[in-house]
């Protein structure tokens, strides 16, 4: 689905996501947290990848469940003793700071769904292709890597299964020796192809000369506009943050979670920020029924 933040120059779709990411890791308020969660999910489903979000949920649930469960057995501070496990302190704050990061991890999670939809590879390489044209096509070349080996190795495991070399019949000798064959096949057919691209590429003079942009974006007024906006956002956001707005307190005493009027003006502005796609969306529908009726 085509939405307005894919319309912007890619450096503007990249600038909200950096945005986006780095309040959330410098707003450790629970609050702050589960409204973008909420947003980001609705920002998801407006891009119509509601589909991979939900693929995506289980594994991310069982990391941020790992994290609660891990953070306060292995992190001792904390004033609040709640029980002792194997001598060991558990405490509240250790528990509360466990899921704070588990929700951060979670938000992230799901704004690089989004990411990986809007910043597609003509774009990262239109972005970073003059900056760090190595890195950039080293970075591309990984993304795609590994889908791409997961896709050749179920082509594989359907076409060795029907030949009746199947990995998960037999001894286990048997498995290990037929696994270890997948293997080699997947390795060989992908370096052989590795090596034709690389030769594709040297003949077509690949690193010769400055490299052009298979699709141009050109900045126009609106993309200035929404820049400032963002940053001018961000910018605020991020020094309030540094000044312990939005923040909770966690070490050595867990804090109150009372909000402040300076904590309710930065929620919003917050809760602008991460929903600057759908305020965009919003307003592009609204200027078209304006325009129809008008006509």
């Amino acid at each position: 689905m085509t939405i307005r933040l894919k319309e912007l120059h890619p450096f503007v779709s990249f600038l909200y996501y950096v945005c986006a990411g780095v309040c959330m890791m410098m707003f450790t308020h629970p609050l702050f947290l589960s409204v973008s969660i909420l947003i980001l999910v609705g920002v998801n489903i407006l891009q119509g990848t509601r589909g991979k979000l939900i693929r995506s949920m289980p594994a991310i649930a069982c990391m941020g469940l790992i994290i609660i469960i891990m953070n306060p057995l292995f992190v001792r501070r904390g004033a609040t003793v709640l029980f002792y496990f194997r001598h060991n302190p558990v405490t509240l704050e250790g528990v509360a700071y466990g899921m704070i990061m588990a929700m951060s991890l979670l938000g992230i999670f799901i704004l690089f769904i989004s990411f990986n939809d809007v910043i597609h590879g003509r774009k990262f390489l239109f972005l970073f292709s003059k900056v760090w044209p190595q890195l950039a096509l080293l970075l591309m070349i990984t993304v795609r890597f590994v889908p791409l080996l997961i896709t050749r190795w179920k082509d594989l495991y359907h076409t060795q299964k029907l030949r009746g070399h199947d990995m998960f019949k037999g001894s286990v000798k048997k498995r290990s020796r037929t696994g270890m064959l997948y293997m080699q096949k997947l390795l060989t057919w992908s370096l052989e192809e590795a090596l034709q691209t690389a030769e594709s590429m040297n003949a077509r003079g690949f690193g010769e000369r400055k490299r052009s942009h298979y699709q141009l974006f050109s900045f126009r007024y609106s993309d200035w506009g929404a820049s400032i906006v963002l940053a001018g956002i961000a910018g605020v956001c991020v020094y309030s943050a540094q000044h312990g707005i939005g923040t909770l307190n966690v070490y050595p005493q867990l804090g109150t979670l009372s909000f402040s009027p300076s904590d309710w003006l930065i929620l919003i502005l917050f809760i602008c920020l991460m929903a600057f796609p759908i305020l965009l969306e919003g307003g592009s529908q609204l200027r078209w029924h304006v325009l129809n009726s008008t006509n």
